[in-house]
């Protein structure tokens, strides 16, 4: 995947159709800065992942394992990904 040919505004419009305002451009604000960098270099998305798991554990006071756990309770089915967002990361090409 090249990360430079993504286009991003379907996914930050249905963000924004689904979320309260407020949330919505803070998904959207962090949604950009994944993307940037993911266009600096792909592998960075792992690490920046890691990095936000640690940093709400330290604010949480819990451990990384126990963010990714209520992360994934709270994540939406595979399926639902699938079918209304998945396909939104388009390509501008």
């Amino acid at each position: 995947m090249d990360w430079h040919d993504v286009d991003p505004e379907p996914l930050f419009e249905a963000v924004r159709g689904q979320t309260p305002p407020a949330d919505a451009e803070r998904m959207v604000w962090a949604l950009e800065r994944i993307l940037s960098g993911a266009r600096i270099d792909p592998g960075l998305l792992d690490h920046l992942a890691v990095a936000a798991v640690c940093a709400l554990a330290y604010r949480d006071d819990e451990s990384p394992r126990s963010v990714l756990e209520r992360l994934f309770r709270r994540s939406i089915s595979d399926e639902h990904w699938r079918r209304e967002y998945a396909s939104l990361l388009t390509s501008s090409t």
